[in-house]
């Protein structure tokens, strides 16, 4: 992975994402390098972390987020939870990395057959009280899209990261500043489980409005 301190703004996120394309091209066509993988990278990290992005995913075991972007120790920081819910917990989160780890690329990736989404239009089934806010936090995100997603899960499975991510910039001072000055690269990202793949669907800007991706040629 590219060091982060050798570009500045948008140049540097931009290349970033590019960096996280071509790892998951290697993964795709089976030849992962697999770096930064050795208990010598792990002894270096000791001092402290220097990871180039940030990953918002969902927690679902079939979406191992270092895998997916071939990878290593200290390459990536990722904040993982049911459904890549937007909760105080996940803006604080990527705070800390944007603004104590100096992190300008962003990635919200959600993936198809999402749990959480599909128990986002179960309203029957027995949730726990936590869960259920959970839920309720992406059911409130894919009930704002226009025209509204209304239980149609794979429309709901490829919004939910896009809602999200302008989530997280509605509810973060420090994002938008970031996103208003260019200092910040915010992408949603959907991946679909039979084929492997990553979709690029586009950035968010400071308004929270979705615009074309730098990776679409």
């Amino acid at each position: 992975m590219a060091d982060p301190t050798s570009f500045s703004g948008l140049v540097q996120a931009e290349r970033l994402l590019r960096e996280l394309r071509s790892g998951h091209d290697r993964f795709l066509s089976g030849s992962s390098a697999h770096p930064h993988a050795s208990y010598e990278r792990l002894e270096q990290l000791v001092a402290g972390q220097h990871p180039t992005a940030a990953i918002l995913s969902c927690a679902d075991s079939r979406v191992p987020v270092e895998l997916l972007f071939d990878a290593g120790f200290g390459d990536l920081y990722v904040v993982r939870n049911a459904g890549n819910a937007c909760t105080n917990a996940t803006i604080g989160s990527l705070e800390y990395g944007i603004d104590g780890l100096g992190i300008s690329l962003l990635v919200v990736m959600g993936h198809e057959g999402c749990g959480a989404v599909t128990a986002a239009y179960a309203p029957h089934t027995a949730l726990t009280p936590q869960l259920h806010d959970l839920v309720h936090t992406i059911r409130a995100g894919l009930d704002e899209v226009d025209p509204p997603v209304q239980g149609d899960l794979r429309v709901a499975f490829r919004q939910n990261p896009v809602q999200a991510a302008r989530h997280l910039v509605q509810g973060s001072a420090l994002l938008r500043e970031r996103l208003a000055a260019g200092q910040l690269l915010l992408e949603a990202a959907y991946y679909t489980l039979r084929r492997g793949e990553i979709e690029w669907l586009g950035q968010l800007d400071a308004d929270g409005a979705l615009q074309p991706s730098c990776l679409v040629d």
